[in-house]
C-alpha cells in the first residue's frame, strides 16, 4: 500500500488496479469497475454476433463489462478513470472514449496544476479577495490559492474547495474579442464547506487576462463534466 497517496494494488480478473484505500483518496473523475457479464450469458459477440466457440474465444471489455470477440475486443488503451496501471483490452465504442479521456489525463490535468491567476469573490456575502492565483493539487482533489505575501489573511481568504464537495458550476463566456467564439473567462462555483457539509458557499473566479486564462478554465469545464459523470449527475450541472 501507497500511505502517501492513500491507494493499495488490486489484482482482479480485469487486470492490476491501484485503488484507493477510503473514499478520501479517491480521484473525483474515477468511475466504477462495471460487472462483468456473465460467461454463461454470453453465446455471442455482441458487436458483431458471431458465436463463441473453442477458436472464437470470448473476451470482456474492461471499460463497458461486455463480452465481443478478439476482432471487436482488441483495443489495448490506458484507462485511469477505473485506476488501471497498465492498459487494458477495450471494445471499439470504449476505446474512443477512453482516447479522448487520455488527452484530458495527459493534457488538461498539467495545465490545471499549472497557476492561473484570478480575481476571487465570495457571491453569498458579495466580498471580494482581490487576485490570486489558482491550481489544482497533485493529487486532483482540492483547488488551492496563493496570494501574494502579507495580501490577505486565512480568516479573510476564499474557502477552501475540495472537488468532490461540490454541487454546481457555472461557467460564463465572452465574445467582445474574439471574432464570436465563445471563451470562457468566469467559473461559479457553489460547494459543501470542507467540514460541514450542511453549510454551502459559492465563490466566482474571474480570469486577469482572458485569453492567458482560457485553456485553464476550458480545462476546469471539461474536469467538472468528468466529476458529474462520476457521480452520475446531470452533465447540464457543468
Amino acid at each position: 500500500m501507497d500511505v502517501i497517496s492513500g491507494r493499495k494494488l488490486d489484482k482482479s480478473a480485469s487486470g492490476l488496479r491501484m485503488i484507493p484505500v477510503s473514499d478520501t483518496f479517491a480521484c473525483p473523475f474515477a468511475l466504477s469497475e462495471p460487472m462483468w457479464v456473465s460467461d454463461k450469458e454470453c453465446t455471442a459477440c455482441v458487436s458483431c454476433d458471431k458465436s463463441f466457440d473453442f477458436f472464437n474465444r470470448k473476451h470482456h471489455c474492461r471499460r463497458c463489462g461486455k463480452c465481443f470477440c478478439d476482432r471487436c475486443c482488441q483495443h489495448v488503451l490506458a484507462l485511469k478513470r477505473m485506476y488501471f496501471v497498465d492498459p487494458v483490452r477495450q471494445c471499439y465504442e470504449c476505446a474512443v472514449i477512453s482516447k479522448v479521456e487520455m488527452e484530458f489525463y495527459d493534457k488538461c490535468l498539467k495545465i490545471l496544476m499549472s497557476e492561473c491567476e484570478f480575481t476571487i469573490k465570495d457571491d453569498i456575502q458579495d466580498k471580494s479577495f482581490g487576485k490570486a492565483k489558482c491550481c489544482l493539487s497533485n493529487d486532483n482533489r482540492k483547488l488551492l490559492h496563493s496570494f501574494p505575501r502579507s495580501s490577505t489573511s486565512m480568516s479573510d481568504s476564499p474557502k477552501l474547495i475540495i472537488l468532490s464537495k461540490i454541487v454546481w458550476v457555472n461557467f460564463m463566456t465572452d465574445t467582445s474579442n474574439t471574432k464570436s467564439q465563445k471563451v470562457v473567462t468566469c467559473v461559479s462555483i457553489k460547494f459543501k464547506d470542507a467540514e460541514d457539509s450542511a453549510v454551502l458557499h459559492q465563490q466566482t473566479y474571474e480570469s486577469v487576462d482572458k485569453m492567458a486564462a482560457a485553456p485553464w478554465l476550458s480545462s476546469f469545464k471539461r474536469a467538472m463534466k468528468y466529476l458529474f459523470e462520476a457521480r452520475g449527475d446531470d452533465e447540464s450541472s457543468a
